[in-house]
């Protein structure tokens, strides 16, 4: 079998053949003597824990592809039988706030309404219900839309200090929040870099500082190192046949992502795959080396913790979990099942409103009941449609 004893040699001889490397177990230290090293030993240690991250971080996803069609399977036409009833609630209260018979009070309440759900289906797309909206408020979808533009700008001015340079088109509130929000990052991070010159201006680096340096450095030349010597022996033009050139092709595009994503445990997989280095070469490296890969190593288990924590975050937005809830099969179908009911009572609950508010006695209470119910929340009058 060719190949090559230690994974750190300049020259590294080229191989045809390929061997099983894709779980991170196969680069795991054995005990050459009579135990690992501590060094060897938290290696291992963070094999497995990269190992186990990338399973969970493959099983969210998994779950999250197989949860979204089901979840839209249910809650799609619910949503729309929603949609439909909020639509006829508005055109409901308009044709009734064309007619006598109710107060001032009433016709600002049923006006206050029809406004607040036009504008939940606007932001839904439906365009119809834009001159509903127009028609029976003070202010216009656009002069809201300008007042709450200015009012998110005034505030992030407040944090920032200074005015938005209109350096970009500022037209929306989501593009005055975007455009302050990258002011305040670009801000901290310029006022992070001052300080942290001022401590490097007043101090000369401890020893253990500039220890971590050299070990970051180290560190980095064992990954390029790592890479090179693949990007040596997987070069296609030093294949022998088609065959062999698609797939060093092939390897070496695997070979560039992971060197992209820093991705050491997937580099050292294709060393072993493509018979360049064996698990006894891996355990006589020495002490230096092994600090350099397990640094290296510390630092993708971290990346991929954040990367699984932002996965979950996300999972969590997208179908409605509680920031505490644990991302399983079973919270997800829980979730999803507590929202279908509430829809159905809430349907059901509209349904039997919109039958009945054509009596003049039953929707002047049920005007009364809304304003209630809004005073109690302590929220902006009528939000949403409440029962």
């Amino acid at each position: 079998m060719h190949h090559q004893p230690d994974l750190f040699s300049n020259e590294i001889k080229d191989t045809q053949r390929q061997n099983s490397g894709n779980s991170a177990n196969a680069l795991k230290m054995t005990a050459q003597h009579d135990q690992l090293s501590p060094g060897q030993q938290r290696f291992n240690r963070l094999l497995a824990r990269i190992d186990k991250l990338k399973l969970q971080l493959v099983e969210v996803q998994v779950i999250r592809d197989a949860h979204r069609p089901v979840y839209h399977q249910i809650l799609t036409p619910l949503r729309e039988r929603h949609s439909l009833c909020v639509r006829e609630m508005v055109f409901l209260l308009d044709s009734r706030l064309q007619r006598r018979g109710l107060s001032t009070q009433q016709e600002r309440i049923a006006a206050t309404i029809l406004c607040n759900l036009s504008m939940q289906l606007i932001a839904q797309g439906d365009e119809e219900m834009k001159a509903l909206h127009d028609k029976h408020s003070s202010e216009s979808l656009a002069q809201k839309e300008q007042s709450a533009m200015m009012d998110m700008r005034e505030m992030m001015e407040d944090m920032l200090g200074e005015s938005l340079v209109d350096d970009e088109s500022l037209e929306t509130v989501h593009d005055v929040f975007k455009a302050g929000m990258k002011r305040l990052r670009e801000a901290e991070a310029a006022e992070q870099e001052a300080r942290q010159q001022a401590r490097i201006r007043k101090r000369k680096p401890s020893a253990a500082q500039l220890q971590a340096k050299a070990d970051q450095e180290a560190a980095e030349t064992t990954l390029r190192k790592v890479f090179r010597q693949l990007a040596s022996a997987l070069h296609p033009d030093r294949a022998s046949d088609s065959d062999e050139r698609e797939r060093k092709t092939v390897l070496m595009s695997e070979a560039n992502a992971a060197y992209d994503r820093r991705d050491l445990v997937a580099l050292l997989q294709i060393q072993l795959r493509t018979e360049l280095t064996d698990t006894a070469s891996i355990a006589k490296m020495a002490d230096e080396q092994i600090a350099a890969l397990t640094l290296l190593l510390k630092q993708q288990a971290q990346e991929l913790e954040s990367e699984l924590q932002q996965q979950r975050h996300d999972v969590r937005c997208e179908f409605g979990l509680k920031s505490y809830e644990t991302v399983s099969v079973a919270s997800l179908n829980r979730s999803l099942r507590a929202e279908e009911s509430f829809f159905e009572r809430d349907l059901s609950a509209m349904q039997q409103d919109l039958q009945q508010l054509t009596d003049d006695k039953f929707f002047k209470r049920w005007l009364k009941d809304q304003e209630r119910l809004s005073k109690e929340s302590r929220v902006d009058i009528f939000d949403d449609w409440r029962y």
